[in-house]
């Protein structure tokens, strides 16, 4: 797991221990790998920081939904609908 996303992830719940980074470290795997159920392709290699920022994102947003009832944001649901509508027009032309 990239370290960038822990940082990131940590960064944007105010955590600042590493006690629950093997939790956080899972949880962005799973988050990664939900999205790409969704099918969106996340680059094996250098991952750029849409890619980055949409697993950190999405990883928040599941970390937050535990303890409340929250939908998904208006913006991370766009973000996610234009990359699995990217990876379908690439796959057309």
């Amino acid at each position: 797991m990239n370290s960038t996303l822990l940082e990131l992830l940590k960064l944007d719940l105010g955590i600042t221990h590493n006690l629950r980074d093997t939790y956080f470290s899972k949880m962005l795997v799973a988050a990664q790998k939900e999205l790409e159920r969704m099918g969106i392709v996340f680059s094996d290699t250098d991952m750029p920081d849409d890619d980055v920022f949409l697993i950190v994102d999405y990883a928040v947003w599941t970390y937050r939904k535990r303890q409340e009832d929250i939908p998904l944001s208006r913006n991370l649901q766009y973000r996610i609908n234009n990359r699995v509508i990217q990876k379908a027009g690439a796959t057309l032309a």
